[in-house]
């Protein structure tokens, strides 16, 4: 599978949906976490967390890294990533240490397997190959080369934090409306969580879904 893994970056509570763990919420009755594994798992070899509560995903049979600094939001979260991708890993496949990463948010209900594909396997030798819908960049869901892990720890320790302005900084292959017009044609794999309005609107969205 290309040497590559995927890691969803949980991240911390929502407060503006009560404090709730973004990928324990539950749309159409399923947890984003099992929306997302069951996309996942047949793709890549490697699925892990990156969270900093282990329950839930060790419930569910998925490796668990720890989000290592508090405070900086999702930067902290890819370094964790690939700091872990870098390493022997427990996927069907062996142990063979992976050498690029798709990191996902856990807040991302309705990924495209077309897509998830396209990052796996498209320009494997760039820095990172990130979708770009309406011109605006998706950090996290996007695939990040393991030999970034340098540049990412260095902006952390400087608390350069942006993932935009990460891409920015280094050799990022696009996928534009074009492909993505292809890929994911109604964008459903940009579609997250952050607000009660969001949720109300995946609710809606789950319930069209054939």
């Amino acid at each position: 599978m290309g040497g590559v893994a995927a890691a969803i970056i949980a991240g911390g509570p929502a407060r503006r949906l009560g404090g709730a763990v973004k990928p324990l919420i539950e749309i159409g009755g399923r947890a984003v976490a099992d929306r997302q594994l069951a996309v996942l798992r047949p793709i890549f070899s490697r699925v892990f967390a990156v969270a900093n509560d282990p329950a839930p995903w060790t419930a569910r049979g998925v490796e668990v890294v720890a989000d290592g600094v508090a405070g900086a939001g999702p930067l902290a979260g890819l370094a964790a990533a690939l700091a872990a991708a870098g390493e022997a890993g427990t996927g069907e496949a062996g142990t063979d240490e992976a050498t690029s990463i798709v990191c996902l948010a856990g807040d991302l209900p309705f990924l495209s397997p077309a897509l998830l594909l396209a990052l796996r396997d498209r320009a494997p030798n760039a820095d990172a190959l990130a979708p770009r819908p309406g011109g605006r960049a998706e950090p996290l869901c996007a695939r990040y080369a393991v030999g970034l892990r340098a540049e990412v720890d260095a902006r952390l320790a400087a608390g350069e934090l942006a993932l935009h302005a990460l891409l920015a900084g280094i050799t990022t292959i696009w996928l534009d409306d074009a492909e993505l017009g292809a890929l994911d044609p109604e964008g459903l794999s940009f579609v997250n969580i952050n607000t009660p309005d969001d949720l109300r609107r995946a609710e809606e969205m789950a319930r069209r879904a054939p």
